[in-house]
Parts: C-alpha cells; sequence; structure tokens
C-alpha cells in the first residue's frame, strides 16, 4: 500500500456525515418528484408489487448513489465531497495509485449492498411476507454494517470487507504547499 497513512475512524466518519448530507438532499427531492407524480400520474398503479416498488427504489435512489461514489472516487481527485473535505482519498491497496472504474464500481457496490438488502426486506415485509428469509435478510443488512463498523473501527489498516474484496484502502490525502488536502 501506498506510504500515506489509513484514514482512521474520525476521519471516515466525517467523510460519511458529508456524503449522507448530499444523499439525504438527493432523496428528499426525489421523495417530492415521486410525490408529484403519484398524484398527478397512475404511476402508483403499477407499483403495486414489493419487486417493483423495490426496483423503482434501486433505479431511482440507490443505483445514483453507488454510480456518483464509483465516478467520484475513481476520478482524479480520488474522492467523493465528503471524502475531500475530511482529507481522506480511496486508492488501490497494493500500488497506492487511483482506482479504475470497476474497481470503484465493485466498492460502491459492496459498500452500500446493506442498503439495498434493507430496503429489498422492507419492501417486502411492508407487503405482508414476513417469512423467515425476509427477516433473515434484514438481520444480515444490520450484522454486515456492524461488520463494517467493527473492522473500520478495530483494525490496524481500519479497512472495511468491501475495501479488502475490493483491493481498496482510503488513506489520508496528501498535503499541498498550502497545508490544504489535495
Amino acid at each position: 500500500m501506498s506510504e500515506r497513512r489509513p484514514a482512521g475512524l474520525r476521519l471516515r466518519v466525517i467523510a460519511t456525515a458529508l456524503d449522507f448530507l448530499i444523499i439525504a438532499v438527493y432523496a428528499v427531492l426525489l421523495f417530492g418528484v415521486a410525490t408529484l407524480l403519484s398524484q398527478t400520474t397512475d404511476l402508483e398503479e403499477g407499483l403495486n408489487s414489493p419487486l417493483a416498488r423495490d426496483l423503482v427504489a434501486f433505479l431511482t435512489l440507490i443505483l445514483p448513489v453507488i454510480l456518483y461514489f464509483a465516478l467520484q472516487e475513481s476520478s482524479a481527485r480520488q474522492a467523493t465531497f465528503g471524502k475531500r473535505r475530511a482529507g481522506v482519498q480511496v486508492v488501490s491497496a497494493v500500488e497506492g495509485d487511483r482506482l479504475s472504474f470497476p474497481r470503484a464500481l465493485l466498492r460502491s457496490a459492496l459498500k452500500f449492498l446493506p442498503w439495498q438488502m434493507a430496503h429489498t426486506a422492507v419492501f417486502q415485509i411492508l407487503a405482508g411476507n414476513e417469512s423467515a428469509s425476509i427477516w433473515a435478510l434484514s438481520i444480515l443488512a444490520q450484522l454486515l454494517v456492524v461488520v463494517y463498523l467493527l473492522t473500520l473501527w478495530l483494525g490496524k489498516q481500519h479497512r472495511t470487507p468491501y475495501d479488502w474484496l475490493a483491493g481498496t484502502a482510503v488513506v489520508q490525502a496528501p498535503r499541498t504547499a498550502a497545508g490544504q488536502s489535495a
């Protein structure tokens, strides 16, 4: 891995909080558009199955978030808005280089997998499907988040399972001559 120091829990929490502010604004705008469409069209009639609702949620919320993270983390800045403000970058774990888009996409997909799993479970439960497999999916999503946090907090390199699987690391960004993160 590069000579740069791994970004610890504090910096990654700051970065995540800032990024989730952007996601929250997007989600509120999306909710507003969805509400307007449901009141002015028959769109909601076509979304009468949990699978259809889950697919729409994935395509309009989760996929754009995954793509935002992948595009930003594979860009020349190697960081999302939150990561830039926190002074961290995502790099290839071995070479310390900029991520390719496919690697960044894999990282982001794995990172947001628990979110998608939770959405799938919630849509099923709201539709009355409270089978053991749906509850297991819901619990697994929550357990994955706990594992992500524990490995981030307790691991020496502060790498999550999605970092290990994608071959990535989050490191402190190099400082410029003015003392700012690059």
